[in-house]
C-alpha cells in the first residue's frame, strides 16, 4: 500500500517548517535582545551613579539612548511572533527615526555638513510616516490598539 502525498501538501509542510524555524529564530533574537537589554541597563545605572562630568553626561546619552533603541528591537519581536513573522512599516520607520535622533544627540564631535544631512534624513522619515500614516496606513495595522 503506496502513501501518495500531493505536491500540494509537500510544499505546505514544507512552509509550516519554515515558519516555525522562523518563528523559534525571532524568539531567540529577543532573549538575546532581553539580556542585551539588562546589560545596558546595568550600564545606565552605574553612569548615573557616577558623579556628572560633560564626557561623562555624553556616555550617559548614549547608553539611555542604546537602550530605548533595543526596547525597540524587544517590540518589533514581540509584534513580530505575535503577527506570524510580518513586522508593520511604522515600527521600523520609528526604530530608524530614534537611531538617527541617537546619533544626533549623541555625536559631540560632527560638523555641520553631518549634523544636516541628519537633521535632513529625520524631516524625511517623519515626513514619511505621516504620510503613510495618513492616506496608506491599515487601521488593523496599529500595535497600540491590540495592548
Amino acid at each position: 500500500m503506496v502513501i501518495e502525498v500531493s505536491s500540494q501538501e509537500w510544499f505546505q509542510k514544507i512552509a509550516y517548517l519554515l515558519e516555525l524555524v522562523a518563528l523559534v529564530a525571532v524568539g531567540l533574537l529577543g532573549l538575546a535582545l532581553i539580556v542585551q537589554l539588562g546589560m545596558e541597563l546595568l550600564a545606565v545605572v552605574k553612569l548615573a551613579l557616577a558623579p556628572v562630568s560633560d564626557p561623562g553626561f555624553y556616555d550617559f546619552l548614549n547608553e539611555v539612548t542604546s537602550f530605548f533603541i533595543i526596547f525597540e528591537f524587544i517590540v518589533m519581536v514581540i509584534e513580530a511572533l505575535r503577527n506570524h513573522g510580518h513586522i508593520s512599516i511604522t515600527m521600523l520607520m520609528g526604530l530608524g527615526l530614534t537611531a538617527l535622533l541617537r546619533h544626533l544627540l549623541a555625536a559631540s564631535n560632527s560638523n555641520g555638513i553631518e549634523t544636516m544631512v541628519e537633521v535632513g534624513a529625520i524631516v524625511l522619515l517623519t515626513v514619511g510616516l505621516a504620510i503613510y500614516r495618513r492616506f496608506i496606513h491599515d487601521p488593523d495595522e496599529n500595535f497600540e490598539k491590540r495592548i
